[in-house]
Parts: structure tokens; sequence; C-alpha cells
């Protein structure tokens, strides 16, 4: 019986840093007010990308998507560039530690699990490709990341919809919006929220669901059964 019950013990442990790793994505936010906050040059959330706040030098930009041309001066663009790095590897641990233990289903759900940590991967590669010195690999990266993150949440509201239905809904929900805003920001005139505005609802879309599902997965855990 020891040996089982130090297992419990080390999976409880090992869950309960994928829940927090989960809650952390809050950073995701944190790290762009404050990087916003501080730019030196006007700066629109509607027409300008998340990654311009962590271009590395004070000149003009041409945003990839809609080849509008901006100047840019962001002197905290290490907390921008660091923010995707971290929230890439957040992603990542939480798949291992607290989603693939907790979600059902089968096919389905290892579609959806390994999309989110394949995304994760790509926020980090992001992370470390600046828009500016590497303008293709970023935006690449950076689509990737977010059409991974965002499909992925809806294979696993899929999966789960049976067993556990209010889960599955509300993860499928997400998912949809997100998916939604990937697609108005790639196509002009990009409608009333703009390229950016588009861009942010696609971009905060998994950072929102995981930290609610943290959330919910801590009310409930005296009920929670690890699946794997």
């Amino acid at each position: 019986m020891q040996p089982i019950k130090s297992f419990i013990i080390i999976q409880n442990r090992w869950l309960t840093r994928g829940l927090a790793c989960l809650l952390l994505l809050i950073i995701f936010f944190v790290g762009q007010f404050i990087t916003q906050v501080a730019v030196t040059a006007p700066y629109s959330m509607k027409d300008q990308s998340i990654s311009a706040l962590g271009i590395t030098a004070c000149e003009n930009l041409q945003e990839p998507q809609t080849k509008q041309q901006f100047y840019v001066c962001s002197p905290l663009h290490l907390v921008m560039d660091g923010t995707f790095v971290a929230c890439g590897v957040l992603i990542m641990l939480a798949t291992m530690w607290a989603i693939r233990p907790l979600w059902p289903g089968k096919k389905l759900r290892k579609m959806g699990i390994s999309l989110i940590f394949f995304g994760g991967i790509e926020e980090v590669v992001a992370g470390f490709s600046p828009l500016n010195l590497n303008p293709f690999l970023h935006s690449l990266s950076g689509g990737l990341a977010i059409a991974a993150l965002n499909v992925g949440l809806i294979l696993l509201g899929f999966a789960a919809i049976k067993k556990q239905p209010p889960v599955g809904w509300y993860t499928f929900g997400w998912g949809i919006v997100g998916v939604v805003g990937l697609i108005l920001s790639g196509i002009p005139p990009y409608g009333w929220l703009g390229y950016g505005g588009w861009e942010r609802v696609a971009g905060c879309v998994f950072p929102l669901w995981g930290i609610g599902m943290a959330m919910y997965w801590l009310r409930q855990r005296k009920d929670l059964k690890l699946i794997s």
C-alpha cells in the first residue's frame, strides 16, 4: 500500500503544478500591458499586432498581414518576447501535468492534446524570433501557435462533451471564438475590431480558457479522477 500511496501523492503534486501553470497564463496579459504602457511611439491595439510590442529596435515596421507601416519603439520588448516564451513553456507543462491526466476521451483527446503541446512549442519559437529580426519565422510560428491552440480546444471540447458536457461545451465554445478571431484577422477590412483586435481575440482565448479551467478543477479537486 505504501508504494501506491506514494505514487498518488506524487501524481497530485504534478497535477497541482500543472494547474498552477494554467493560472500563471495570466502573465500573457500582464506582460502585454506592461510592455504597451512603456512604448514611446503611438500604438494602436486595433491596427497593430501584439508582436509589434516585441521588436528590438525603434524603427518603421510593416505589419506582415496588413502591409501597413508603423513607427514602433518598445523599450520593454524583452518583456513581451519573454512573455511569449514563458507562456509557451507554461502551456507545454500544463498539457503534460494537468490537461493530459484529467481530460476524457480517446482519439480526439490525443489529437487535441498534441496540437496544444505543439502550440506551446511554436509560441516559444515566436518569442525567440522577434518580428523585426525574423519576420517570416515569427509570423509562421505565431500563426501556427494560435491556430494549433484554438483547434486543439475544439477537439478537446468534442472529446469531453459526452462524459463531461459542461467542460466540453465550455472548451468547444472558447475554441470557436478563437478560430473566428483568427479567420477575421486575416480577412480585410478586418471588421469593426480591426486586424489587431481580432488577433487579440484569437490569441487571448487559450490563456483565458486555461485560467478558467484551472479554477474549475481546483474547486472540483476532491472529485477529480486521473485518466492517464
